[in-house]
């Protein structure tokens, strides 16, 4: 998928007005993500997005554990906007991310996350 492409998907999704809103949103959203997962599964998920994310989030090396709420709240926080705001956009982030990557991939993902995060997926 083309970087355009996901910020467009991403922006229709979550109602946003603004690219820039759109481009900030998945940047904080990924990197958040990024922070969850192993650092094989975070080349893994980054080796099937576009160029420009790749030099805009890094996969971290420590996997650091976070339950849904908190990592809601962390969204919310870094957009600066209520944690309502933050579910619709971490949904359209997460529903361009399975139009975006494998499915192999993509249960590899969530492999990684508690089940609690089953319901940000929808």
């Amino acid at each position: 998928m083309k970087y355009d492409d996901l910020l467009e998907k991403v922006e229709e999704r979550a109602g946003l007005a603004d690219r820039g809103d759109a481009e900030r949103t998945v940047a904080v959203v990924l990197q958040e993500l990024l922070d969850r997962l192993n650092a094989k599964e975070g080349h893994d998920v980054l080796a099937q997005l576009p160029y420009q994310l790749k030099t805009s989030v890094v996969a971290t090396v420590a996997q650091v554990p976070l339950s849904r709420d908190e990592f809601v709240a962390r969204v919310a926080q870094e957009l600066g906007v209520p944690e309502q705001e933050a579910r619709k956009r971490i949904r359209a982030v997460f529903g361009t991310l399975r139009d975006a990557v494998s499915w192999g991939e993509l249960e590899d993902v969530l492999l990684e996350l508690d089940p609690d995060y089953a319901d940000l997926l929808a």
